[in-house]
């Protein structure tokens, strides 16, 4: 408890701040417990006019009503707001003392008497005792404020209050139970009188206060019965609740299952539809969300059909996965959608919650014709993480013609798909366009090959297998075999050795030169050292084979094994000595190499 001095220094920051607009008014405040100090100051915050004190009062009521001492400034405050009809800070109040009470589970034994009618008082006779579970209101009270000390009746000499009556626990609570239920009806009888004599203020001024409940108020059921004003303002004409003079609770035969919004004074909530799209958007609580989505429904079905684009975004957005969804089966109705432009529907397409992108997808493929889509937008949708928008795009791709070769190359975009479950399909189609020998275009291919997804690099494995364009290019060989991935490497490998076996067919078939290049590359040996050599020796008899076979020399000089680094490095210098006309193709493939033609070479 802070006192004499204490409470003196503690009171002067506190005026300080006050004076000075600082935010850490509230904190001190809440620091400081002399009642008739805080009596005094509390005095001054009511009639101060500035629009920060004001600010202030809702500040203070947003944290827990635990402070000690504190009884007199909320008593003060809330009297003040009510002779005010401030209804904002009444809102505040609402809400501040719902959150006194909070009851807790506990169990006890129940005990049945003898059901005979025939037994009197004296002989009836326990039949049995059953354990049982019922809300009890827990010990958790902070008292007015005792003095420090006091006059021991026993001594008569003075002694200070025990150190346990004045500190207690962050999760105790000012006032006495039967003034918390008091206050609770007091705070809600306001917004009643509200609902009978000022109709056209009712809704405005609850609306905040509904706002204000976050899901901890309702994490279980007993704490959304114990909300006094959410449940009278919401679930008043419930058939499953019935309130008694201090609690709300089930009727016999009824669950919580079957509350829905049955709010009171309900037809004034039949033309606010401005405020219940707020509390949809901005409540904390599901349980506000689910009731302002109840009334949309019931009362506001033909409102919702003319939303403007901003509203359903700011709900597609929200981080309720139900709000999003309920945003989403909008669009089946909103008018005026057809005529969206097309950002409007890519820019649905970046929510997050699953359930309802693919009620997003699904509405973008009904009414979005296909050629208002170019091929950028294709790609990006196809390369996309999630499910339904990453088969969107596959189904834009596979409706168009890919006549034009420049229009097959930007597929090579396709190699940074992010979706694992298309990665195989992708890989699959993409293949069928350029893997085919009149439109082969390897870097699509490469891309294939070096994506992340490992469905596509497999499934890109299994093509690779029976093509025969592919099986025949060097150099998308000599690619795969600087791949960092070890699944396409290990069965690239596989198959060099199958055509490394394979007997040479005539002397301009180089097959099986490069094969054991690329193979001497991964496990040495002798025999390979020696077939980089005539690999070079082939490139100079047939220069025209250069932009396919200079790659394999390229892999063999980036090899980590030094034989075959200083076979390769060898092989380049025969070529630039024989050929100076390669130079440019060798510095093409070996960037980090200075090649420069040998100034006594001969045409």
């Amino acid at each position: 408890m802070s006192t004499g001095g204490g409470a003196a220094s503690g009171m002067l920051l506190v005026e300080e701040y006050f004076d000075r607009e600082d935010d850490r008014f509230v904190e001190s405040l809440r620091d400081v417990e002399d009642a008739p100090a805080l009596a005094r100051f509390v005095d001054r915050w009511k009639q101060d006019s500035r629009p920060w004190a004001r600010r202030q009062v809702l500040a203070y009521l947003a944290e827990p009503l635990n402070a000690p001492g504190h009884h007199v400034v909320v008593k003060r405050l809330f009297k003040q707001a009510e002779e005010r009809r401030d209804h904002e800070q009444m809102a505040a109040f609402l809400v501040a003392f719902d959150r006194l009470v909070r009851r807790v589970r506990k169990k006890g034994f129940r005990f049945a008497w003898n059901p005979d009618p025939r037994a009197t008082e004296e002989t009836a006779v326990l039949a049995e005792m059953r354990q049982v579970e019922f809300l009890a209101s827990p010990q958790d009270v902070i008292p007015p404020p005792l003095p420090q000390k006091f006059v021991d009746p026993r001594t008569g000499k003075q002694r200070e209050v025990p150190y346990w009556q004045r500190y207690y626990p962050a999760s105790f609570r000012l006032f006495s139970y039967r003034t918390r239920h008091y206050l609770r009806r007091r705070a809600w009888r306001y917004f009643r009188r509200l609902g009978h004599q000022h109709r056209d203020e009712y809704v405005a001024a609850i609306a905040p206060a509904l706002l204000q409940y976050a899901d901890d108020d309702v994490a279980r059921p007993e704490h959304l019965l114990d909300n006094w004003g959410l449940m009278h303002a919401c679930f008043f004409r419930s058939r499953a609740i019935e309130f008694s003079e201090r609690t709300a609770q089930l009727r016999a035969g009824h669950t919580l299952a079957e509350l829905t919004a049955a709010p009171c004074f309900e037809p004034l909530w039949s033309a606010a539809l401005a405020e219940l799209l707020q509390l949809l958007q901005s409540a904390k609580s599901r349980t506000m969300r689910v009731w302002a989505r109840q009334l949309l429904e019931r009362y506001h079905a033909p409102a919702l059909a003319t939303l403007s684009v901003d509203t359903l975004f700011a709900l597609l957005e929200h981080d309720d996965a139900e709000v999003q969804q309920f945003a989403a089966s909008l669009l089946e109705r909103l008018a005026g959608i057809d005529a969206w432009p097309l950002e409007n529907w890519l820019r649905l397409l970046e929510v997050r919650e699953p359930a309802t992108l693919a009620i997003v997808c699904e509405q973008f493929q009904r009414r979005v014709a296909p050629e208002r889509i170019d091929l950028d937008q294709s790609l990006d949708l196809a390369i996309s993480e999630a499910v339904p928008v990453a088969r969107l795009g596959a189904n834009l791709l596979a409706g168009r013609k890919w006549e034009a070769a420049e229009e097959r190359s930007a597929l090579v975009k396709l190699g940074a798909a992010r979706c694992s479950a298309l990665g195989a399909q992708l890989a699959k189609w993409a293949l069928g366009i350029v893997g085919a020998a009149e439109r082969y275009d390897r870097e699509v291919v490469t891309a294939l090959f070096d994506s992340l997804l490992e469905t596509m690099r497999q499934a890109a494995c299994a093509w690779f297998e029976y093509s025969s364009v592919a099986q025949d290019d060097p150099v998308l060989w000599s690619r795969m075999m600087e791949t960092p991935f070890d699944d396409v490497r290990l069965r690239i490998v596989e198959q060099l050795e199958h055509r490394a076996a394979r007997p040479r067919i005539g002397a301009r078939d180089l097959a099986p030169l490069w094969t054991s290049v690329l193979l001497g590359v991964h496990r040495g040996g002798r025999q390979k050292l020696a077939a980089v050599h005539q690999l070079a020796e082939a490139i100079v008899a047939q220069p025209e084979e250069a932009p396919q076979l200079v790659p394999v020399l390229a892999v063999a000089v980036r090899s980590i094994r030094r034989p075959e680094q200083r076979a390769g490095l060898a092989a380049i210098g025969y070529l630039l000595d024989r050929q100076p006309s390669l130079a440019d193709a060798i510095a093409r493939h070996l960037p980090e190499l200075n090649v420069a033609p040998s100034p006594s070479a001969g045409g």
